[in-house]
């Protein structure tokens, strides 16, 4: 059965002044992936980058109680993978790179790590025209490569692959929410409104990837009825399997 709809629970568009909560929630609840690794300062910035990307969504949920509202969850991704990352790389690529370097200098163990498993496709990235790139590139490099999940009660998840196969792909970057909140159905609101503001922008599916392992995240999408198509290693040699939604008027 899908998650409750606990109309307690809101979703807005993120402001700069989340952007410290949403990069403490990534390091600790999405710790998977190099990104994470690599700190809360990079991370941060690497958020600010869907905020004024016009292919860009970055959301946080909030819960409204006796207390207040609190905010309890957050998601970043994108309305077009490709154009996104483009956007990126054409405004960010300096400032990233610079904070990504001095994240890497302070941790040498992750620096040789990121070295033999993503320097080359990240620099090929960076240097490569706009006009020789393709598609099938897009999802594979940059950012969204790295964000990936693994746990369904934190309702993580991760980035999608192959552009190829045709329409604009809406990819989940990244999704947490607060243990605190578990059951609250904020991951689910802030799925659905992703979903929405994806279909809007005129995606023809969204895709995200979600590590495979004890307390995977596999079982929140397909309640969700996103459908499994595609298991790969990732370049940290874990399990990762690739879920797809098809948006239409009426969704899958």
């Amino acid at each position: 059965m899908p998650a409750p709809d606990v109309p307690s629970v809101t979703v807005r568009p993120a402001t700069p002044t989340d952007l410290t909560t949403m990069a403490a929630w990534q390091c600790r609840y999405v710790p998977d992936g190099l990104f994470p690794q690599m700190g809360e300062r990079f991370v941060r910035r690497w958020h600010a980058s869907f905020l004024d990307s016009p292919f860009g969504v970055a959301l946080v949920a909030e819960r409204v109680d006796a207390q207040g509202t609190q905010a309890v969850g957050f998601l970043v991704g994108s309305t077009d993978q490709f154009r996104h990352i483009d956007d990126v790389v054409r405004r960010h690529r300096v400032r990233l790179a610079l904070a990504g370097l001095l994240a890497l200098a302070q941790r040498p163990r992750l620096g040789a790590h990121f070295v033999r498993t993503r320097g080359r496709a990240y620099l090929k990235r960076i240097l490569t025209p706009k006009s020789h790139r393709t598609p099938s590139a897009a999802p594979a490099a940059g950012a969204a490569a790295d964000a990936t999940s693994n746990a369904a009660s934190r309702a993580t998840a991760g980035t999608a692959a192959n552009a190829t196969s045709g329409g604009q792909i809406a990819v989940v970057t990244a999704i947490a929410v607060d243990p605190a909140a578990r059951g609250t159905g904020a991951g689910q609101e802030l799925i659905n409104r992703f979903l929405e503001d994806a279909r809007t922008a005129g995606a023809a599916r969204a895709e995200l990837v979600t590590l495979l392992g004890e307390g995977n995240a596999a079982p929140f999408y397909e309640r969700l009825n996103w459908s499994a198509v595609d298991e790969h290693p990732t370049r940290d040699g874990m399990r990762a399997r690739t879920y797809r939604y098809e948006l239409g008027d009426n969704g899958q």
